[in-house]
């Protein structure tokens, strides 16, 4: 479970900013995580808790946003969902697209007091 090490570097990176900011507690920690990004929301919400432990953090509130994996259709500039449409366009058909989002593993906000 790789989350573990994921987590345990996002509660690091926290604690560094909270501790250049002279923020004694963090109480919410808001993520952002793509549909395609290798890492499982739910695998982080347990590795939270194993994480926070005996740290500012403790106690804090996890808040996943999942961003769906979209694309770009370069033949058509046509949006879509690539995993709902297979990785092709539902507009062209054609295969070569670029990714939009969807692969972001981003600290998106904090709640500190």
């Amino acid at each position: 479970m790789h989350e573990l090490g994921i987590m345990q570097n996002i509660v690091d990176t926290v604690q560094d900013y909270a501790r250049k900011n002279n923020v004694s507690k963090v109480v919410k920690v808001m993520l952002e995580v793509g549909q395609v990004s290798g890492v499982v929301p739910e695998s982080l919400e347990f590795c939270f808790e194993v994480c926070t432990k005996q740290t500012m953090l403790e106690g804090a509130l996890l808040e996943i946003e999942r961003i769906v994996a979209v694309g770009k259709c370069k033949t058509c500039e046509e949006g879509f969902d690539l995993l709902t449409h297979s990785f092709s366009c539902p507009r062209c058909g054609g295969t070569d697209w670029e990714m939009i989002s969807g692969r972001e593993l981003i600290i998106k906000e904090l709640e500190v007091i």
